[in-house]
């Protein structure tokens, strides 16, 4: 016992602050980010909530790798529109600062060709095709996969460049952010060889609609996707919508893949709601009741609803067996109507025919539709079990 109270205290003084309140340490480079993957306007309702989710999080800036926009179209001013549309969308992330990275839809025309007029529109929107900044101890590069010296491929004066920025960085951590997947671009050991002798730590990058993770030579490879459409739904291997949060702590990093509509306002359940759904569950109905004989086979079965929230509530009732062998009156039971407080006796008449014992006890399934003080419908559901 004195060795386990020896191991409690141990990890009592290694998780708090023991008998003196001490406050946690401050880190001085602590802070997160978010990345967003392709968009497209494929599901733009879902893209709006990813992006008031994001800003929810409250992060420093927020990164999207590329395919914002539909593009592939050779009239620049419906590409102007779908720009403006676009804006719109992240506008709400103020004062958030929203940071894009070109994907081949927002710099190729209709022929899939990466077209100096839409990159001068990038750019002209949203500033360089590709750049690097600093942010506390962390050095963020953000690369043009879909150039005009080369297609799917860092290659040129580009690749130059990104030698000689991550040559002379001098922060801890080294972040990469790309439209196409690093590994299946052009010269794709050649990339992977800068990143390594620079010590780039973490490459974010999206193009292929699902999420995923690997790890190659210490660098972490994580591709995502915000809400553009994906081949299959199965999110045990990458199928699913998601953002994710980048949390910097001094020398630590982690990334966090957060599922779209995971993330609720404040206000996301009223709290009448919470406890009159909790006052049902609690005390709606027992989930047996016994029925007593009244001979030849019959029993009469009285279930006691009762109604202990703040709301008037309608209740819905099905009644059945297993095996379908008793028979139970009224086959047909209208909805019925229990005012907060109140109680109400279901009475039943449950038989069975003399040579058709049942294995199964009869049960009874009541519904009561929920409204939230949010307007969306819900059910309460319950079972009664009938007892002999």
């Amino acid at each position: 016992m004195r060795g386990g109270l020896t191991t409690l205290i141990l990890l009592c003084t290694a998780y708090a602050w023991g008998a003196d309140f001490e406050a946690p340490s401050e880190v001085s480079n602590e802070f997160h980010f978010v990345v967003l993957g392709d968009s497209q306007f494929h599901d733009p309702p879902k893209f709006n909530r990813v992006i008031d989710q994001a800003r929810r999080l409250r992060p420093a800036f927020v990164i999207q790798v590329g395919d914002m926009i539909q593009g592939y179209n050779d009239d620049l001013t419906a590409v102007k529109q779908q720009w403006q549309r676009f804006a719109r969308q992240v506008a709400p992330l103020a004062p958030v600062r929203y940071i894009p990275v070109p994907g081949n839809h927002d710099v190729n025309n209709a022929r899939r060709k990466v077209d100096p007029e839409l990159e001068a529109l990038y750019e002209a929107l949203w500033g360089p095709l590709y750049f690097s900044f600093v942010y506390k101890n962390a050095h963020l590069i953000g690369l043009n996969s879909d150039s005009a010296e080369g297609v799917n491929q860092i290659t040129g004066t580009q690749l130059a460049w990104l030698e000689e920025t991550l040559a002379t960085s001098q922060s801890q951590h080294r972040f990469i952010f790309m439209h196409r997947p690093p590994n299946l671009t052009k010269h794709a050991e050649r990339l992977h060889k800068v990143f390594r002798d620079y010590d780039v730590s973490h490459v974010f990058y999206g193009h292929h609609h699902h999420y995923h993770y690997y790890e190659r030579d210490g660098i972490a490879h994580i591709m995502t996707n915000a809400a553009a459409n994906s081949v299959h739904t199965n999110e045990s291997i990458g199928g699913f919508h998601q953002l994710l949060q980048v949390s910097v702590r001094g020398e630590e990093v982690a990334v966090a893949a957060i599922k779209a509509d995971a993330i609720k306002p404040m206000d996301a359940v009223h709290p009448q709601d919470n406890y009159d759904f909790y006052e049902l569950t609690r005390g709606f109905a027992p989930a047996h009741t016994d029925m007593k004989s009244t001979g030849n086979h019959q029993h009469a079965w009285v279930i006691p609803l009762r109604n202990p929230s703040r709301r008037d509530i309608q209740v819905l009732v099905s009644c059945s067996s297993a095996d379908q062998r008793w028979n139970i009156t009224p086959m047909v039971i209208p909805p019925l109507q229990i005012k907060s407080g109140a109680q109400h006796d279901l009475t039943l008449s449950v038989s069975h025919a003399e040579h058709r014992e049942p294995e199964s006890e009869p049960v009874c399934d009541f519904r009561v539709p929920f409204q939230t003080m949010h307007g969306e419908w819900i059910e309460f559901e319950h079972t009664v079990v009938g007892k002999h």
